[in-house]
Parts: structure tokens; sequence; C-alpha cells
């Protein structure tokens, strides 16, 4: 039986998170079942899991940043208690408590927008501290500044620095196609850099491009049909110019005038 056991789960056991899962998953079959069962047997009362307390002996250690847990063995006398007591929440406190996946197009986690402008191990980094979109890494920067990231996600201030200058780009949210010809034509960005009164001056495919609404995060453009899909160059001033593609989705760059 043993021999069938990859390599890394004999030695260091399994992903603390995946025994969780693993151990909510069957009491969640066994409720499941006691509810079919009551339902067909029409029981006026029956069973059912309310809490569950483990007092667990194992070795705990870390892998590649992750918790590991490897139950003791006969002998193993100088293994960790784990104690481990579990209850039952309701569904609106699992969404209350919960990430929500859905706050942000995806297109905008830090993965999909950035590329590899960042790295694997950095935006694991990131997510420990609850940042996993371009979105929440902005914001962050403007509550708590950049050296409480660089602290409380254990990166390097330099890598911090280029990865919020990355995240800081221009990017286009919405490309609005409404068929009344130049009139109709609308592209939202999200320019965390831009300040209330501020224009940049914007060009694509040769000519300006009109900016019909500003506020402060964000602008509104109204390019000519031949300039959607062009890369447009926005000039904020004070040596600040950026360039990004106008199509939805698009992480414009920052570049130097």
């Amino acid at each position: 039986m043993s021999a069938q056991i990859p390599a890394l789960v004999r030695d260091s056991g399994i992903p603390f998170d995946l025994f969780i899962q693993a151990l909510t998953e069957q009491l969640d079959k066994a409720q499941a079942s006691m509810a079919i069962k009551a339902r067909i047997g029409k029981l006026p009362l029956t069973f059912a899991v309310k809490e569950v307390s483990l007092d667990l002996r194992a070795f705990v250690q870390m892998v590649d940043e992750d918790v590991f847990l490897r139950p003791a063995g006969p002998g193993e006398t100088e293994a960790s208690t784990i104690k481990l007591a579990l209850t039952t929440i309701t569904k609106p406190m699992i969404e209350e408590n919960a990430v929500d996946y859905k706050a942000e197009d995806p297109k905008f986690s830090l993965r999909e927008a950035m590329g590899d402008r960042i790295s694997e191990d950095d935006q694991r980094r990131l997510e420990r501290i609850g940042v996993r979109t371009v979105t929440q890494l902005n914001e962050l920067k403007e509550s708590a500044g950049t050296d409480v990231i660089a602290r409380l996600s254990r990166m390097p201030v330099n890598r911090l620095q280029q990865a919020l200058m990355n995240a800081s780009a221009p990017r286009v949210t919405r490309v609005e196609r409404n068929g009344n010809g130049a009139a109709g034509q609308r592209v939202h960005l999200s320019t965390p850099s831009l300040r209330g009164g501020r224009l940049p001056l914007v060009r694509a495919a040769g000519q300006a491009v009109p900016v019909v609404e500003s506020a402060e995060g964000g602008i509104v453009l109204a390019p000519l049909a031949s300039q959607l899909g062009c890369e447009a160059e926005l000039d904020f001033g004070d040596g600040e110019v950026a360039r990004v593609e106008l199509c939805e989705g698009h992480l414009g760059q920052w570049s130097t005038p």
C-alpha cells in the first residue's frame, strides 16, 4: 500500500488545505445522505453533524511555501498535536466571509493583466496579503504605501516598485461601438495615476484622440473607427508617458517620451 503513495506524500504528507477540504467534503456527503434518507423515508426525526473535534498527531513542515501535514507513525513521539474543531455555518456566512473572485473582470487579475511582468513567486507573495487583482494592488498602494506592502508581502522593494508601476499603467476596461460613426465610439480607460484636473494628451494612428470624460482614476476617449485597435500614446505630463492598445482588456506600459 505504501508503495502506491507518491514519494512527496510519504515524506511530507499532504497540504493542510487539502486535508481540510477532504474532511469537509466527506462531512458534506454524510449530511446530504442523511437529508435524502429523511426526505425519502419521511422521517419526523433524524440526526445531523453539528460539530467535529479532532486531536491529530502530525509533523508540520513547509514545502514550497505551503504547509504540509504528515501523520505520526508508531514510535514517533516528537510529533506535534494539532487540535481541530469544525462547526456548522450557513451559506450567507460563507458568502460574507469568502473572497469574491467575481469582483473584477478576470482579464485584470495579476497574472492575466501583467503576464510575464510579474513572477509567480511575487504573485503568490501578494496573494498571501489578499491582493489578487490590479485594482486591489493600486488601492493598497494608495491606502498603505509601498513600504507597508513590501513589509507585509516580504517582496524586495525594487521588485514591488516595478510591479506597482506596471499595475498603474492605463488599461482599457470597456469599448463601446454604438454604430453611429465617430460619435458612437467610446473607449473607457482606468488610469490610476491620473488625478482630478489633469487631462492627458492622447494620440493614436498619427492623430489626436479626444478625451470626452475625465475623473480621478479614469478617462473616456472618443477615437475614430480607424484608431480602434491601434496603439495610443498618453502623455500625462511631467515625463509620464504610457502606451496602450485601444482594445478591451489591454494593459498599457510606461515609456519615455
